[in-house]
């Protein structure tokens, strides 16, 4: 036992601590070398309390040589990511595109932007375009030359145009089907002998339910699409007549309708005459009172007011005039005449009294002899 003991004991290997330090037989007598002086890092300068992080460490640059071989290391790595990214990307999408089917006219024009005059490639080229100025406008894939809404297109044809393809605008009616609700041919008249052209094509809108409109001139069509995209979404009140609802406002449209007369004239003469009545029932010469208001105005207002809204009432109106006319001319004359005979009289009497002064005088003259 205790010699098995002793055999484990030599054999057991010796474990060296190689951070022991090693002990000298003999003390040297040499002086250690001294230490190398150690690389002190780069430090910021001293920074101000008071002073902003870009002004404490704006002038401050690191060391150019730290870390240079990781550095370098890390950017071909990147790099080499990227590359493999971009390879990678551009193959799928090469094989999504060689995937995806191509859509259609149709299905393209389903999500067009509704804020903007959207053109057929097809009309590309065309001067009309050139004279589109107060509407947005894109070139898109669709089946109709123009789309001012998702319910209102327009087809673009010129005469002359025609008279060389005579079926296009029967194909192109065709390819619509019945995709929208107001379908335009907007049809350039550029020839001089157009009227049997204009009565086919019209009579070829009425068949496939277009709208035909014509235009003169390419500045004429611009302004036609332009103003379909202008008002589009727009009710008809903005052409329709308003309705007032104070009793001034309402006073001043009906004396609007006379000649010249506007609203300062309207107010001045509500001011003047407080109702309606009052005013209308004013002579001319009242009417003459309210400032602002001349002698046209006057006699344009007092004409309107007193002027029968019937022609059997004008026709009254007409001889009543003429006959107050006649009446007036008739004592006129009267007057005349009386005025004629009045002087003859005074005539005939200084006459008579001239005759008998002379014959007083000769009887005098007599008796003198």
């Amino acid at each position: 036992m205790s010699t098995n003991t002793a055999s484990a004991t030599t054999s057991k290997p010796k474990v060296v601590n190689p951070y022991a330090k090693k002990k000298s037989s003999a003390p040297s007598t040499a002086p250690a070398p001294a230490p190398a002086p150690a690389q002190q890092p780069k430090l910021p300068p001293p920074v101000d309390p008071s002073s902003t992080f870009s002004q404490a460490f704006g002038d401050y640059q690191p060391d150019a040589n730290f870390c240079t071989e990781e550095r370098s290391e890390q950017l071909k790595f990147d790099q080499a990511l990227l590359v493999t990214e971009v390879n990678g990307s551009v193959a799928t999408a090469n094989a999504s595109t060689a995937a995806a089917p191509k859509i259609s006219d149709r299905d393209n024009q389903q999500y067009l932007a509704p804020h903007v005059l959207h053109v057929s490639l097809r009309q590309r080229g065309n001067p009309v375009l050139n004279h589109i100025r107060n509407v947005p406008y894109q070139e898109s894939q669709m089946v109709p030359d123009y789309i001012f809404a998702p319910t209102r297109c327009a087809l673009y044809l010129s005469i002359r145009y025609h008279n060389l393809h005579p079926d296009y605008i029967k194909r192109r009616m065709a390819e619509l089907k019945s995709d929208f609700d107001l379908r335009i041919l907007l049809l350039h008249v550029d020839v001089d002998d157009n009227a049997h052209v204009i009565l086919a094509l019209n009579t070829m809108c009425v068949h496939n339910n277009f709208t035909l409109i014509l235009a003169w001139s390419e500045e004429e069509a611009a302004r036609y699409l332009e103003t379909f995209k202008a008002f589009d979404g727009k009710d008809a009140s903005l052409i329709q007549k308003r309705e007032h609802t104070n009793y001034p406002d309402q006073i001043a449209h009906v004396l609007g309708s006379v000649r010249s007369v506007n609203k300062t004239d309207a107010s001045q003469l509500l001011t003047q005459f407080g109702t309606w009545k009052n005013l209308v029932g004013a002579s001319v010469e009242e009417l003459s009172v309210c400032p602002g208001v001349g002698v046209k105005k006057v006699r344009r207002l007092y004409e309107a007011f007193h002027r029968p809204f019937t022609k059997e009432g004008a026709k009254r109106r007409r001889e009543k005039e003429k006959a107050e006319k006649l009446e007036k001319e008739k004592n006129s004359a009267q007057l005349l005449t009386k005025q004629t005979v009045a002087v003859d009289t005074e005539a005939d009497k200084v006459n008579e009294s001239g005759q008998f002064t002379t014959k007083a005088a000769e009887s005098d003259e007599d008796v003198k002899c």
